[in-house]
Parts: C-alpha cells; sequence; structure tokens
C-alpha cells in the first residue's frame, strides 16, 4: 500500500495582510471617532478602566489589541494580551476576510457561526454599536453601508467634518 506525507494548507497572505491592514485603520479610527463621536465616547465611558478587547483571526492570525486607560480607549497593536475582557474570535481567515472587507456585516457572520465572542456579552453589544457607528464614518458612500447596517443614520455637515478628521489625522496618527 502507498503512503502519502499529509500536505500542510499553505498561508493565505494576501488575506492576512488585508486584514491587518483593516484591524489597523479599524484601531486607530475608532481610538479617533472616541474622543469626539457622543455616541461612541458615552459608550465607551461606561466601560471600566483596563478594559483590554481583543479582535482576533483563529487558529493564528492577525490580532487587534484595544485597551481603555485614562478614561480614553486606545489601539494597542497586534500584540496578545495576557487576559481580555472581550475577545471577538473570527472562525478561519475566510470568515474574518469576508467581514473585514464589507462583504458580510458582523450580524450576519455572527448568525452564522463566523465569529465567536468570549466574555461579557454587554460590553460585546456596546462594541458592536460603536462600530456601527464607526462604519459611518469608513464607509461613507450608502452603497456600501447599506449591506452592512440596517439603518443609515442621516449625514450632515459635522460628520463630513469628522470623516475628514479620521482620514487625515486618526487613522495615519492615531488622533
Amino acid at each position: 500500500m502507498k503512503s502519502y506525507e499529509p500536505v500542510n494548507a499553505g498561508r493565505k497572505w494576501f488575506k492576512e495582510l488585508v486584514s491587518k491592514i483593516v484591524f489597523l485603520v479599524l484601531g486607530r479610527a475608532f481610538q479617533s471617532a472616541a474622543k469626539f463621536d457622543p455616541l461612541i465616547r458615552r459608550e465607551v465611558a461606561e466601560w471600566r478602566e483596563g478594559f483590554v478587547l481583543v479582535m482576533r483571526v483563529l487558529p493564528s492570525g492577525p490580532v487587534m489589541v484595544m485597551e481603555k486607560s485614562g478614561g480614553l480607549i486606545r489601539h494597542k497593536g497586534s500584540k496578545l494580551p495576557d487576559s481580555a475582557d472581550v475577545t471577538i474570535n473570527f472562525k478561519n481567515i475566510e470568515c474574518a476576510f469576508l467581514v473585514l472587507t464589507p462583504q458580510m456585516g458582523a450580524a450576519q457572520a455572527f448568525a452564522e457561526n463566523r465569529l465567536s465572542v468570549a466574555g461579557d456579552l454587554m460590553y460585546a453589544m456596546a462594541f458592536t454599536r460603536c462600530l456601527n457607528v464607526l462604519l459611518t464614518y469608513l464607509y461613507p458612500l450608502s452603497f456600501i453601508t447599506k449591506r452592512l447596517l440596517k439603518r443609515i443614520p442621516p449625514m450632515d455637515f459635522l460628520k463630513f467634518g469628522r470623516i475628514i478628521y479620521i482620514y487625515c489625522l486618526g487613522i495615519p496618527f492615531g488622533l
């Protein structure tokens, strides 16, 4: 009988690279938007000091860590902490790629078991509400946000200014 060596699956480097970039953009945009958006600021204010949120791709994919310190939420990069209050795990890189590139909303991904949440669900729901607001800043074009959100808030001049701030200062410099 002929035996075969096991074949290891190759890494999907392009999808991992895109996921890393989206995690970086998402973390910095969240950090920036939490300073001036009233809804995100109100949600973050209820989180305890030292709160840690982790988004990661299983089994060993990209990671995003955010922590509340000094009353502000901060993007801490991609180093996994010892413990986290809420961990959002994408099942694999394919699932993460669908959600992180706006092909599928987080609610649909959760309903299809493409991601799981570990930790306090109250914080996870608060993060989801913040993420919905943040998506309207990151994807101001309505044809993209229609695929991700049930309701799109109206665009006004103040919100347009926030979008410009996030894209010009928030994402590149984390301000």
